[in-house]
């Protein structure tokens, strides 16, 4: 009898210890009639480290409403501290759902985002999600002559990350990436160009394009979310020298990059352009709206690997759109030192988008989402 009372007076101890643990519950609700999923959201980390009293090297869970575990990342933008927790969040159209983040060691999940500078391949600096891969151009390769600041795309059919896989497999002559193995290639042309949807700026109508990057620095490496930051030589604009500077952000299961530009330049104001590359002989198949500040392009199709689309998303709008310079190209006046944010990438006939309609309309969506965020509250 004296054991069972022992038993049961434990099991009320645990109980209590358990029902007591420390717990944020984080309601997400979904503004918009449609149906939401796995989108990141993201709080401060110093309002979960308070409420849970964590120290540095305590770890946390994120669990759903069923007490499932979800993926999530601290951010750090490069830096030594903690600055924001993400987590992929799904909310039905004008829903809500609630997360809870507690003490706790977390599940291994799989990584959905990877970059690296590839100095086997003259400094390349390629990235890549489950969705799409690109890369940019660095200085080994501008040393042998071929000058690009443009972004190229990676067509991918495969949620698998290949970044790795395919360079080597290149490198070693086993299966070049520019053929389809089944997994997708390299086939979009970028060239002296701005690729799909890197910036530049404007001087007397004439696009000043930059070199390639002199420095990569990963602020942030998964599994969520990869941050970089591409330093670049002073280039003219005109009679003055400019400083750029891009910080770019690939999150899971997306098609676009976030870009953040910087150009430092002795002047107020600057006229700037982002652009997607345009071949002379392509027939026009663009679509934008220059209020809303979206702008769409479907390259030429290829007969054995289908048609590439790029897009871009500039929430605040452009004062004009405009085929020029072998680019379509949405301008915008930019006030120097100031930070100008927007989105570009790309999909795939073969994965994803059957046509260029499907792809405007993930454009139009992806905006709505952008100026319709889902609203995440601490309860």
């Amino acid at each position: 009898m004296k054991k069972y009372l022992l038993l049961l007076l434990l099991s009320v101890i645990v109980a209590a210890c358990s029902s007591s643990q420390k717990k944020v519950v984080l309601v997400v609700d979904n503004p918009m009639d449609i149906d939401r999923f796995n989108e990141i959201v993201e709080i401060q980390w110093p309002s979960i480290q308070q409420r849970l009293s964590l120290s540095d090297e305590d770890q946390i869970v994120v669990l759903d409403s069923i007490k499932q575990q979800v993926p999530y990342q601290i951010i750090t933008e490069g830096s030594e501290q903690k600055t924001k927790l993400i987590f992929l969040a799904s909310v039905l159209a004008n829903g809500r759902s609630s997360y809870t983040v507690v003490k706790g060691k977390p599940h291994e999940f799989p990584s959905f985002v990877y970059g690296r500078l590839v100095p086997e391949r003259k400094d390349d600096f390629a990235w890549e999600n489950n969705r799409v891969a690109f890369r940019i151009y660095g200085p080994a390769l501008e040393a042998t002559g071929e000058i690009s600041n443009g972004m190229d795309f990676w067509a991918k059919s495969t949620d698998s990350l290949i970044i790795d896989k395919w360079y080597k497999n290149d490198l070693a002559g086993i299966a070049s990436y520019h053929e389809d193995h089944g997994e997708g290639l390299d086939f979009y042309k970028v060239g002296r160009t701005l690729g799909m949807g890197m910036t530049a700026p404007i001087d007397h109508d004439t696009l000043c394009l930059g070199h390639n990057f002199i420095k990569a620095e990963i602020l942030d490496q998964g599994p969520l979310r990869l941050t970089f930051r591409l330093s670049y030589q002073p280039y003219p604009v005109g009679e003055k020298p400019v400083n750029e500077t891009r910080v770019i952000s690939l999150d899971a299961f997306s098609y676009l990059n976030s870009v953040i530009n910087t150009f430092e330049i002795d002047t107020t104001t600057l006229m700037i352009a982002t652009g997607i590359v345009m071949p002379e002989n392509n027939p026009e198949r663009v679509s934008f709206e220059p209020q809303t500040g979206w702008m769409a392009y479907a390259a030429p199709e290829d007969s054995v690997n289908g048609t590439i689309f790029a897009g871009v998303i500039n929430p605040d709008g452009f004062s004009e759109v405009k085929i020029s310079q072998g680019h379509l190209l949405g301008l915008c006046l930019y006030t120097v030192g100031n930070s100008y944010s927007y989105y570009s990438g790309g999909g795939w006939s073969k994965a994803g988008f059957a046509n260029m309609d499907e792809w405007v309309k993930y454009l139009q969506m992806q905006r709505s989402k952008l100026i319709n965020p889902l609203r995440l509250t601490i309860e």
